[in-house]
């Protein structure tokens, strides 16, 4: 019967401390930034044992480098991007994404403790198109500024692309992983969108990440036991002093009228091959007729 007591009050200590932990978690899981936009925050790291040298003071101009070099490139060949009609490389993020998100990624690595590490992502909202006898105004997609038009459309029925990652530093290194690419969801709620949730590693099929430019990746051996396929590896320091030429530009991003003039020429020389192919297979049907045509040839007496 003494052994009860006892007992019991292990079960309560044990109670308070769960609760005094889930009371902390705030101090643990911080919002940097949450709008209509996307949302920048910082949370824990799942792996215990991984140290993240944190916190970390960075560039602005350093962190907008980074993400203007992060790229997609089909997986599917050149056959399938003609097929398609898609572009061959993608920039994962546009211009008015980097105004937005490379502050709020360099104050999260400066609040960021070495059990943590930076999360993001950012919507794209797409609005339905309302008929022209309803009378209402509506944005044709990625809405920038909420509350001019934004406000008083989304609804019921729209849908949102989000992109998502997260970041972390280990021993000069930047470790950026993308979780999920223009993930389409749709949006129920005008009071949840921001809201952070887990992301799946969606519209990263058939694709494979790459930086530009090239010299700033680190090698294959700066990757740990928390790199996936869609894991960069960035030397931020080198980054830094690079010349800015080396850079992929915002118009380096493949638009439609190249794409379309290349498969055009495309198609005009596998129509001059197929037409050479098919000369020759008539050319070669000919000379068989006329060889079967002729008589045997008799040797002289």
């Amino acid at each position: 019967m003494s052994h009860r007591p006892q007992l019991a009050l292990l079960l309560l200590t044990g109670m308070t401390l769960v609760v005094s932990a889930c009371a902390t978690k705030p101090d643990l899981d911080i919002t940097i930034h949450q709008s209509e936009r996307g949302a920048v925050y910082v949370e824990r790291i799942p792996d215990r044992s991984f140290q993240a040298t944190h916190p970390l003071t960075l560039q602005v101009d350093t962190m907008a480098r980074m993400l203007r070099g992060v790229i997609l490139k089909d997986g599917r060949g050149v056959l399938g991007n003609l097929a398609s009609d898609k572009t061959e490389t993608i920039r994962v993020f546009g211009d008015d994404d980097v105004e937005y998100l490379a502050p709020l990624l360099v104050e999260g690595l400066t609040r960021a403790a070495s059990d943590q590490q930076v999360g993001f992502h950012i919507v794209k909202h797409s609005m339905p198109v309302q008929p022209p006898s309803a009378g209402a105004v509506f944005c044709l997609s990625d809405v920038r500024f909420p509350g001019v038009c934004e406000s008083e459309q989304v609804g019921r029925g729209a849908s949102v692309e989000a992109t998502g990652g997260s970041l972390y530093s280990y021993e000069r290194s930047l470790y950026l992983t993308l979780t999920g690419y223009r993930q389409r969801t749709e949006r129920t709620d005008a009071n949840t969108i921001a809201d952070r949730h887990p992301f799946n590693p969606t519209g990263l099929a058939n694709r494979t990440v790459h930086f530009v430019p090239e010299s700033a990746k680190r090698p294959d051996s700066y990757r740990t036991a928390r790199s996936t396929n869609t894991t960069l590896v960035i030397d931020y320091n080198l980054l830094a002093t690079m010349p800015t030429a080396s850079d992929i530009r915002s118009t380096a991003v493949q638009s439609p009228r190249p794409v379309k003039e290349d498969s055009a020429q495309r198609d005009t020389d596998l129509d001059e091959l197929r037409k050479e192919l098919k000369e020759i297979k008539k050319k070669l049907a000919e000379q068989e007729t006329e060889r079967t045509r002729q008589p045997p040839s008799t040797s002289p007496k």
